[in-house]
């Protein structure tokens, strides 16, 4: 990824300045070291909060919790650009985040809209794709004995648990290393959460735990919360979330869908980006079958929805860019435009299409 500065692409930010003093020897080299210096302490902030964390056993989980802890990672990683930081967390971050809190509450009250939930669809569903037992049912009685827990519970309900600050850690990731991706990251992710919610409150469906509760299924552990008991942690205590649950809320499923949409998000750089963020999905995927959290159907759909967003968002964005490469082209050819010098490159338009025909960075 090219580094970013003031929202700018890396190599634009590098131009001198009419007037600005030339770039010493030295420069360059200094400025690397200063970003091993900020690398070095963001992995050291990281470092005292997972010591923290296994003293207390308290995770990081609530959104706003997450949110205020990946602000003062960024923070430390933008010391050598504070104003930079500031103006994005008033401009990039504060709206962003003021959606995603907007977007808990809402689907926590989608359930009040009298709309009976469903929960005979997605087992059969189920069952007509992977036949009975359903998959949830399935693997847990091949796999899961309580009370013990084997490795692979610890691994499911660890990759559960990457969802609550996945989303928003890619984010900050970008935001810092690659700013254009980051506002495609953005976009996505609002608009398949916009759609989720929407699925949400026309059709509000159990998930198998709940299901399994009623009676319409063989019993469903909810591994999750029994993963919590076996390793003796809680999430910290939300300082605005309260209660902002929707049990009915397993149709499609956003916590397979978001690492899915990484996928598709990095699937222009090639197959060493592909590999890991895919195998991430398909875990998350199996994670959420397996603790009964989501039906397999409900898996598949999330993956639907971040396909179909992506494809969607992605015409825009072509469209968005083609018309802005024909102002462009106008502009040039428009009387009166300045002709660059013998030997002055002519300026291009800059895209940052992340479509699979994409330039790579």
């Amino acid at each position: 990824m090219n580094t970013q500065a003031d929202g700018h692409p890396a190599a634009a930010s590098r131009a001198v300045e009419p007037g600005a003093a030339e770039p010493r020897p030295g420069d360059a080299e200094d400025a690397r070291g200063a970003r091993r210096l900020l690398l070095i302490a963001g992995g050291a902030y990281i470092g005292v909060t997972a010591v923290l964390v296994a003293v207390f056993g308290e995770l990081l989980v609530s959104r706003d919790v997450v949110f205020v802890w990946l602000m003062g990672l960024l923070f430390i990683l933008s010391l050598n650009n504070r104003r930079r930081y500031f103006r994005g967390l008033l401009v990039d971050w504060l709206p962003f985040i003021a959606f995603l809190f907007a977007y808990d509450f809402a689907r926590s009250i989608a359930d009040t809209t009298g709309i009976a939930p469903h929960y005979t669809e997605m087992i059969r569903i189920d069952r007509i794709l992977f036949g009975s037992p359903i998959p949830t049912v399935y693997l847990q009685d091949h796999f899961y004995h309580p009370p013990a827990a084997a490795w692979y519970d610890y691994a499911a309900w660890v990759t559960y648990i990457t969802h609550f600050f996945g989303t928003l850690a890619l984010a900050v990731v970008l935001w810092r290393f690659a700013y254009p991706l980051f506002k495609r990251w953005r976009t996505l992710v609002m608009w398949l959460s916009a759609a989720g919610f929407t699925t949400y409150v026309l059709f509000p469906a159990a998930p198998p735990w709940l299901a399994a509760q009623h009676g319409r299924i063989g019993f469903v552990h909810k591994i999750k919360d029994e993963m919590f008991a076996h390793t003796g942690t809680k999430s910290i205590t939300s300082a605005i979330e309260n209660k902002w649950v929707d049990a009915v809320a397993a149709v499609p499923s956003l916590h397979a869908a978001f690492p899915f949409m990484m996928t598709l998000l990095f699937w222009h750089r090639g197959w060493k980006w592909r590999i890991p963020f895919g195998l991430y999905a398909l875990a998350m995927g199996t994670a959420l079958v397996y603790t009964g959290e989501h039906y397999a159907a409900d898996v598949l759909l999330g993956y639907v929805y971040a396909l179909v967003t992506f494809l969607l968002v992605s015409v825009y964005w072509r469209r968005k860019e083609r018309r802005a490469a024909e102002r462009a082209a106008e502009a040039r050819a428009a009387p009166g435009t300045p002709v660059p010098a013998p030997g002055e490159p002519t300026p291009q338009p800059v895209t940052y299409s992340v479509g699979p025909a994409s330039p790579r960075d």
